[in-house]
């Protein structure tokens, strides 16, 4: 099997993947649901206004402020609404699925593992010691 081949066999495992159906139909939830809709909207707006505000420097430090806190407050709002925490979930999953494939490709390719680079030979290191 050549690598096309196995990378297309991999995209389509990907795609069958319980991780990558959940994500989607999360998705499909959110993007159905007015409220849903809303409270994004309403999050990437003050999103927006943290990335405004922070520009203006020391002199806008109770606007940070009440800006952090509002997004504060619209994330728990986000976080409690079912059809967004069940997004949000979903999409994390699918993110570590995503991570342990990417892993696996590493390993694979040049022998390191997980996010320290250690290829596990510690004679070219001497970070574990």
């Amino acid at each position: 099997m050549d690598y096309v081949e196995a990378a297309t066999k991999l995209g389509e495992a990907i795609a069958e993947s319980s991780e990558f159906l959940k994500w989607r139909e999360s998705e499909s939830a959110v993007l159905a649901d007015e409220k849903a809709q809303a409270l994004l909207m309403a999050f990437r707006e003050i999103q927006t206004d943290m990335v405004e505000a922070s520009g203006k420097g020391d002199a806008a430090k109770e606007e940070l402020n009440r800006i952090r806190d509002a997004l504060l407050a619209k994330q728990d709002e986000l976080n409690e609404y079912d059809i967004t925490k069940n997004y949000f979930d979903a999409r994390q999953n699918f993110e570590i699925m995503m991570k342990t494939v990417n892993e696996v490709l590493q390993y694979y390719i040049d022998g390191r593992t997980g996010e320290s680079g250690c290829s596990g030979d510690c004679h070219s290191c001497g970070g574990c010691h």
